[in-house]
């Protein structure tokens, strides 16, 4: 794709100045998906072109680009449509002779808004290199949803050849933060990382069209969805599982991020992409932070456990030990009274909700994972790696169910503990 710019504005962020820089150009991108812009700039004055070669030369090791280091940028295609490119960094190749720079940019998305009159409340989400085989459980629709008093109907299907289109209809305008959150929920059921290519979102008065540049992602193993998604045998179930993810999401406050159970299944996917040991490490540090989504309160201070503590503060006192021990041994005594990610595990057992076993995995798995030791022959015979793969299913059995507990999931999921995979009931019976 290659679009002819009649006008492109560079406005530098940072300072009260707010510079900018105008000229045409034009927009292109590639077979990747990757999106350039390229304008050509006159210059009146020499000092601007000194300041701005200056400028493109500075540079601090190890430091993140300084806000003035950004450009805003919009673009005026020949029908004078407006295209707001969000910030980049610009490259700039600047001739004296000619008093002009040839500026560049890969801007990450193009957003185009038109005012319009429609009765239509509409969200539109274009997925590429899809399979469908990844979305089977998912296709369909339109599927009813009422969440947190928004009501909206769910269709989701194939839009082309690796195309998934994701649509959701509203009588009302959908809350600010419902894109990003039905990503992070289609993220979950699908098990795996998901960039929109398209977004095409119509509220009453306007329509916003939205041009995202390629992502890469490599994926060299299968994804781990919570229940097996290549069929459609369990449509309803997949439906239930992202109703109850959505719902978890819209009670908590939106603070313009992803939520933690979708920021530490992010990571788990990254470091599924690289060794058994990288990737058990992984799942383990993420078991670690969901548990601490799980309601409990720890049991009080015992009286032995208090006078502990006095004892200690006062022998710290009497003995004159220095600062920094001071703190360590302070904060050490303290975790005392603390709860711990196994306490918080360990309080779901009685009621069936996790299996005490597969904890156990976990902390066996997690302490012999971040813990350096000398490898050899012995550790790349085939049963001790089935070993460590038994352990990365196990784990998975506890991540899922710790999440399932803390949406309000009942139903079928992928027992990855089992050979073959079954799917089987949450919450799940006696081991």
């Amino acid at each position: 794709m290659e679009i002819d710019l009649s006008s492109i504005v560079f406005t530098r962020r940072g300072g009260a100045s707010r510079e900018k820089l105008t000229g045409p150009g034009s927009l292109s991108q590639n077979r990747d998906g990757e999106i350039e812009l390229k304008a050509h700039v006159a210059f009146s004055e020499p000092d601007t072109m000194v300041a701005l070669l200056n400028r493109s030369m500075k540079s601090e090791a190890g430091a993140l680009v300084p806000d003035d280091g950004y450009h805003d940028i919009e673009a005026t295609d020949v029908v004078a449509a407006v295209w707001d490119c969000g910030r980049a960094i610009v490259s700039p190749s600047v001739s004296f002779p000619t008093s002009s720079a040839v500026f560049q940019a890969k801007p990450r998305v193009l957003r185009r808004t038109n005012d319009v009159h429609s009765p239509k409340r509409r969200l539109r989400l274009y997925f590429f290199d899809q399979s469908a085989r990844d979305w089977k459980g998912l296709l369909g629709g339109p599927h009813e949803m009422e969440i947190d008093r928004l009501a909206f109907d769910l269709t989701i299907d194939e839009a082309g050849d690796g195309q998934i289109r994701v649509e959701a209809r509203s009588a009302t305008d959908l809350p600010e933060a419902f894109e990003r959150r039905l990503i992070e929920a289609l993220q979950f059921v699908v098990g795996q990382s998901l960039h929109p290519a398209i977004v095409d979102e119509f509220t009453s008065s306007v329509r916003t069209l939205r041009l995202y540049g390629s992502s890469s992602h490599i994926r060299r193993v299968p994804a781990f969805p919570p229940l097996e998604i290549h069929t459609s045998q369990y449509a309803a179930q997949h439906v239930e599982l992202l109703r109850c993810y959505l719902t978890y999401l819209f009670s908590l406050p939106d603070e313009g991020i992803w939520s933690p159970p979708s920021s530490f299944l992010f990571l788990l996917r990254s470091a599924s992409e690289g060794s058994i040991d990288s990737w058990l490490i992984g799942i383990c540090v993420a078991v670690e932070g969901l548990a601490g989504l799980i309601e409990y309160t720890p049991a009080p201070v015992t009286v032995e456990l208090a006078k502990f503590q006095v004892h200690v503060g006062k022998w710290i006192k009497d003995e004159g030990i220095s600062e920094s021990s001071a703190k360590r041994i302070t904060g050490l005594v303290g975790q005392l009274g603390s709860a711990r990610p196994i306490d918080r595990m360990m309080s779901l057992v009685p009621r069936k909700l996790l299996y005490e076993a597969d904890i156990k995995t976990w902390s066996k798995a997690r302490n012999s994972a971040v813990h350096t030791r000398k490898s050899g022959a012995a550790d790349l015979k085939s049963e001790k790696l089935q070993g460590r793969i038994d352990q990365l299913h196990d784990v998975y059995r506890l991540l899922y169910f710790i999440i399932f507990q803390v949406i309000g999931y009942d139903g079928e999921y992928t027992d990855y503990a089992e050979r073959h995979f079954p799917v089987r009931a949450y919450p799940p019976g006696p081991l």
